[in-house]
């Protein structure tokens, strides 16, 4: 950068002479040209006429140092004036500017008549005009001139045709063929334009082709496609954010952990499609509950989270919306010719008075469901300390349940079924007793839900099953003449694939025989998946194993599915013998019982029996086997074989 001079305190550069103390942005490059083109244009042209002027001073010719006087001013003015009026103005300034040379250079001939200075000012011009201004401005000027000159007298010693000739057209020509060049120039960089101008929209819509996909997907990764809530990633994210804005706001929220109880019946019974539109119903009615402040979320099959903003300590705020989910999702939901009543269980945690973690808070809403699951279903409750320590005992009793079976600390017991009409033994029951080191001699209750809930009610059920079967087959090989030993077993079985093969290879491993051996399943389990329910215990059935349907009546089997499973026996659920002589109801449905077993020919086994009357009572109703204390106890293998049982067959 060339350093010039001083002006009122600013720096003068040759750049900022040429630009008239402008910045250009890149698009302005066509508009800066033309300012650095026409400044030094004004520059070279003030020089020259400021000499030329000072040449016809010193000859004497006063007239034509005047005109380049004047000329010279009015370089300089457009030099200023060009900084002043703002690069906005520029076209206008410029073609006053030409205008003004126009007329004095007109006025010059006039009053000297003298052609060759004039004539060299026209060509000066008439390229100046060009390159600042526009190709037709250039040639609009030729014709003004053309036809200034045409009807002005022309001095004798300049003929007209000469100057016409050899000025003025040669010019006009130039310009013309300089304008069709530029013409064809400007065809190309317009075509290039176009070409740009066509590129850019492809760009921009494959740009916005490329975001709305990008919107999808972000969609697809935060939403839940069948129902359209929120899902788990974005769930996730939205109580973070929760978190810290109420913790800077020093306000209070509650996690609701909300999971539809005995959601898979639905399923397996009517199929996925009719459990996807009960999904979609009971999606649509929570949201209609909530404002725009709470935030509702599918985060698996059955289980939806909501972020409800409240008042601090407004717990009667939190109990009514939970009531009414309840209600809400209780209501009945018609499907075709089907009506269906859902529940629902929610666990309710509070922030921060519960915790200040987003994972401890949805663990321990999560906690609390499960609390509510098992307290009845259908209900709410709100987190409390005791819980969490209850799901650790829960876990450890877990832990415990499969390192009970590595040790061998569980143990069977045989509880004798009796035909009351022989007073012999038709049939014997395993159950199990848990010896554990620590806690001691454990109830089958204490940790067979706890087994079916967590799933490891798998590996103890095939714990038995085998040990189970070993002992049968010993038995058979002292020669004891051994009734079916009835085994219980989860409908979790049912779902597993492989099931049968299982069985099949663990009857040959122990050498134990499927004529041996009874499966005991309950009813409420086999109507869940009735149809799939019936393939496998075909399939057991092949192997020679009786099926007996355990705690019949408390589940809401029909007739029609009665006669389609390929059962053997019934067994009547103990509640309905504790007190079937003071309860009329249970003396009828157990009546009821007994009679749809005989009809179907099923051998019926009533439970629980523990009274010479209540035995009375059954044999009076051609129920003829039963199993309680009234005969035996459950007893371990030790014990049966002390006491002789098998003696008795």
């Amino acid at each position: 950068m060339i350093y010039v001079f001083e002006l009122m305190g600013r720096s003068m550069t040759l750049d900022n002479i040429l630009r008239c103390g402008y910045t250009f942005t890149p698009e302005e490059y066509e508009l800066e040209t033309k300012y650095v083109m026409t400044t030094a244009f004004m520059l070279i042209v003030a020089t020259l006429l400021s000499i030329i002027t000072v040449l016809f001073y010193s000859i004497g010719d006063e007239i034509n140092a005047l005109l380049h006087a004047i000329g010279t001013s009015l370089s300089f003015v457009a030099l200023v004036l060009s900084r002043i009026v703002g690069k906005d103005n520029y076209q206008k300034l410029a073609y006053i500017m030409m205008l003004l040379f126009t007329l004095l250079i007109m006025y010059s001939y006039t009053l000297i008549g003298d052609m060759y200075p004039i004539s060299a000012w026209i060509v000066i011009q008439i390229l100046a005009s060009f390159l600042v201004l526009d190709t037709s401005v250039a040639i609009v000027i030729s014709i003004i001139y053309f036809l200034f000159f045409s009807f002005m007298p022309v001095p004798v010693e300049y003929p007209i045709f000469s100057f016409i000739f050899l000025k003025i057209i040669p010019v006009f020509v130039a310009l013309v063929l300089i304008y069709l060049v530029e013409k064809k120039f400007n065809t190309a960089i317009i075509s290039l334009e176009n070409a740009n101008k066509l590129l850019e929209e492809r760009v921009s819509s494959r740009t916005k082709d490329i975001e709305a996909e990008k919107l999808k997907l972000d969609h697809q990764a935060h939403y839940d496609f069948l129902t359209d809530l929120p899902n788990r990633n974005k769930f996730h994210k939205e109580i973070q954010e929760w978190i810290q804005r109420h913790a800077e706001q020093k306000t209070q929220f509650s996690l609701f952990f909300i999971d539809l109880d005995r959601f898979k019946r639905v399923n397996d019974s009517l199929g996925h499609n009719a459990g996807d539109k009960v999904l979609k119903i009971i999606a649509s009615g929570i949201k209609m509950l909530i404002d725009e402040k709470s935030f509702v979320a599918r985060i698996s099959g059955d289980e939806f989270t909501l972020l409800f903003e409240h008042e601090n300590n407004a717990v009667d705020a939190v109990k009514a919306l939970a009531n009414n989910i309840i209600l809400e999702i209780e209501k009945s939901i018609i499907l075709g010719e089907t009506k269906l009543y859902i529940s629902a269980s929610i666990g309710i945690s509070c922030y921060p008075h519960n915790a200040q973690y987003y994972e401890d808070l949805i663990q321990y809403a999560d906690t609390t469901m499960f609390e509510a699951k098992v307290q009845g279903r259908g209900t709410y409750k709100f987190y409390d300390e005791k819980m969490t320590h209850r799901v650790k005992d829960m876990v450890l009793m877990e832990t415990e349940i499969y390192d009970g079976i590595k040790r061998d600390e569980f143990m069977l017991s045989f509880q004798p079924q009796v035909d009351i009409r022989t007073e012999k033994i038709s049939g014997m029951e395993i159950l199990v007793r848990w010896q554990h080191p620590k806690l001691g001699f454990c109830s089958p209750n204490d940790f067979i839900p706890l087994a079916e809930e967590t799933g490891a009610i798998i590996a103890l059920d095939h714990y038995i099953l085998e040990k189970g079967m070993e002992q049968t087959a010993l038995w058979k090989r002292m020669g004891y003449e051994i009734p079916r030993i009835s085994f219980n077993f989860s409908t979790k079985h049912l779902h597993q694939k492989g099931f049968v093969a299982f069985i099949e290879e663990l009857l040959v491993k122990t050498s134990c025989k499927g004529e041996w051996i009874e499966l005991e399943i309950t009813e409420s389990h086999i109507v869940a998946n009735i149809e799939e329910s019936i393939v496998v215990l075909n399939a057991l059935k092949s192997l020679g194993i009786t099926i007996a349907i355990d705690d019949f009546g408390t589940g809401y089997s029909s007739l029609t599915y009665l006669k389609k499973l390929p059962a053997d026996k019934l067994k009547i659920d103990k509640s309905f013998i504790e007190k079937i002589l003071d309860n009329h109801v249970d003396m009828t449905i157990t009546k009821a019982i007994i009679e749809i077993g005989n009809s179907l020919k099923l051998t019926v086994i009533a439970e629980g029996v523990e009274t010479e009357v209540q035995k009375e009572y059954l044999h009076a109703h051609a129920c003829y086997h039963v199993q309680g204390h009234y005969y035996y106890e459950s007893m371990l293998v030790a014990e049966i074989e002390e006491k002789g049982i098998f003696q008795l067959l």
